[in-house]
């Protein structure tokens, strides 16, 4: 079903709409541009017009994306909050947005994990501002005598990230064996984070 245009949504925005939730679901050379233009109820020109093709528009919609998580670490480092409080605060709220976006930023991992090749920009410029808010943290942790500084940052910061990644792109099949419940997704997160900062953490 076209995305209505009664919200009052300009065709550049009902393109972009259509367009994530496309690329959320499917592979980049899996949507077409005519399925973009039929979800989004727009002439299929406009997204050259507006975007300048499909890989622009894609980069677009990433950009997109991974603006929710620089909003948030900006947020979050803002906060007088201790390092290991601020990763905390930061896997917390990670949990929230991806139960309100389930699939949405899923796009923020897949390229991460499974780069497309044309936007080396974007993980340039935005995913590696992500890995280095872990990384600072744990950094500062390290100095500060709250993390054990026998360990890496950087390994440290790689696994946490590797940690909240697979953790999303693996709740569908724990939760199909009946580890895990909707309600007690985000709680079931906290619990492994927790785990794991209590390894790395200076007793």
């Amino acid at each position: 079903m076209p995305i209505a245009k009664e919200n009052n949504l300009s065709s550049a925005d009902r393109i972009l709409r259509a367009a994530t939730e496309l690329f959320s679901s499917n592979a980049f050379n899996s949507v077409s541009v005519k399925d973009i233009a039929t979800l989004s109820g727009a002439n299929g020109a406009l997204i050259s017009y507006y975007y300048g093709g499909k890989k622009n528009l894609y980069q677009a919609v990433l950009n997109s994306e991974a603006m929710v998580f620089l909003n948030l670490i900006e947020h979050v480092d803002s906060q007088p909050l201790s390092p290991l409080e601020k990763i905390c605060l930061y896997v917390r709220n990670v949990a929230d947005i991806q139960n309100q976006n389930p699939n949405q930023v899923n796009l923020v991992y897949r390229e991460l994990l499974m780069p497309s090749g044309f936007c080396d920009n974007f993980v340039q410029s935005k995913l590696f501002k992500i890995h280095q808010f872990i990384l600072e943290q744990v950094s500062k942790g390290v100095e500060g005598g709250t993390i054990s500084p026998e360990l890496k940052p950087t390994h440290v910061a790689f696994t946490l990230e590797s940690l909240i990644v697979f953790f999303f792109l693996t709740q569908d099949f724990v939760r199909n064996l009946g580890a895990l419940t909707e309600e007690g997704k985000q709680k079931y997160l906290e619990k492994a984070l927790e785990s794991y900062l209590a390894l790395i953490s200076k007793n």
